[in-house]
């Protein structure tokens, strides 16, 4: 039977199935117990019965898990991108937020409550675990917008913080900075991925990790301000955030200390604040909307081909320099 000819009820005939089984099946619907909903599938590809969607066919649902309210990182800028790529696709969407608590619950986001069928759901952030499992027997195309886990087999699209994290130690390193920190959460992947690239970069200079010097605590302006003022303390700070960053710079100025003169710190991010702050931040830009049109077309890949192999894709940042590194050489 040719491709272009197979029909649901073709389907159904050859399994001795109805056509509403195969019908709920096919668009990932509730109804079907997973063992006959993987043969009808699998029957399905055999027949030759999956075709190439049109975008103005395909409905995309996006989930995110942050408000907007005080949003001191990119993530609207994030969630605007995802909006925007899809817009250009001409694909439908709706978009909808899912706070913890909702997860935890189980929570089935409206529009599904509603009974609308999505061909694939873009999760922005980082969900739990057993949340995406439930929703994943409604919508089986899904892609994780820096969202990542190493544990997640799924498409996802991630920035290169372990690149970010060696561009940054690197442009320090080539200032004349020789005692270098970090400042974030010890719990966040992305800082873990970093740490990495900064210590990489100190290895390869031949030059000391200082364990002290990396501070993974929430309240660290104190912490920072008495290993500044002993003399022996680090040059140069590259900070999770912009946030936190021009929070460190304000903490430091109180106290009369200095950036860059007496000390240097490095952002990650390029907000809009980055540029306003004295002095301008040196940071780097993630490129995101390049990232969130990757995203798009990743999800697109997925419905358009089921059985591909898994991708993930990292996107590397550029290194903006402004005059809150202090060239140690001069």
């Amino acid at each position: 039977m040719k491709g272009d000819k197979v029909k649901i009820s073709d389907i159904a005939k050859e399994l001795e199935v109805s056509t509403i089984s195969v019908s709920r099946a096919l668009a990932g619907q509730s109804g079907v117990g997973d063992e006959l909903r993987n043969r009808i599938i699998s029957k399905a590809k055999e027949m030759g019965y999956f075709k190439a969607k049109n975008n103005e066919d395909i409905k995309i649902l996006v989930l995110h898990q942050k408000p907007f309210v005080q949003d001191t990182s990119n993530y609207s800028q994030m969630v605007q991108g995802i909006e925007r790529s899809i817009q250009t696709k001409k694909c439908e969407y709706d978009l909808e937020f899912v706070d913890k608590e909702h997860q935890d619950q189980l929570y089935l986001p409206n529009k599904i409550q509603k009974g609308i069928n999505f061909d694939g759901i873009i999760f922005i952030g980082r969900f739990n675990s057993d949340y995406v499992k439930f929703i994943s027997s409604r919508i089986k195309n899904q892609v994780f917008y820096t969202g990542y886990s190493p544990s997640f087999d799924c498409d996802s699209v991630w920035y290169n913080f372990n690149n970010g994290g060696y561009k940054q130690c690197e442009c320090l390193i080539k200032n004349g900075h020789r005692e270098i920190g970090f400042i974030g959460g010890c719990s966040v992947y992305k800082n873990k991925e970093k740490v990495l690239g900064i210590t990489s970069a100190l290895e390869d200079y031949n030059l000391p990790i200082r364990d002290e010097f990396f501070i993974y605590e929430e309240n660290f302006e104190e912490r920072v301000a008495k290993l500044i003022s002993s003399n022996n303390g680090p040059t140069a700070i590259i900070c999770q955030w912009d946030y936190t960053a021009i929070k460190l710079i304000k903490c430091l100025h109180e106290k009369g200390i200095k950036v860059p003169e007496d000390i240097s710190i490095v952002g990650s991010g390029n907000t809009e604040i980055s540029s306003l702050s004295i002095p301008a931040l040196t940071t780097l830009e993630l490129n995101i909307d390049y990232a969130c049109e990757m995203a798009v077309e990743l999800l697109l890949k997925r419905i358009n081909k089921p059985d591909k192999p898994y991708e993930n894709i990292t996107i590397n940042s550029i290194l903006i320099e402004r005059d809150s590194v202090k060239n140690c050489m001069k």
